[in-house]
């Protein structure tokens, strides 16, 4: 009996959350909505175009600064 006592106070702040989280969704309007999925857009776009830019790299000069900075010392020594 004393146990059910002491839960009551937990149930009732369990069931308080549950009633201001059901206010909070139906707040949730469509400039919300738009703008997750404005930003999900984005985050999916820059990913693909750094995967794009990590697979497949645009460099093709001799001179880059690139091939300077990964060339190797023994190969300017005859």
């Amino acid at each position: 009996m004393r146990g059910a006592l002491l839960a009551m106070p937990m149930i009732a702040g369990l069931a308080t959350q549950q009633a201001q989280a059901a206010e909070f969704v139906d707040r949730v309007g469509l400039e919300d909505k738009l703008l997750v999925v404005g930003g999900g857009l984005i985050v999916l776009l820059v990913t693909i175009y750094c995967i794009k830019c990590f697979l497949k790299p645009g460099e093709r000069q001799e001179r880059h600064i690139k091939r300077r900075i990964l060339k190797d010392e023994s190969e300017d020594r005859p």
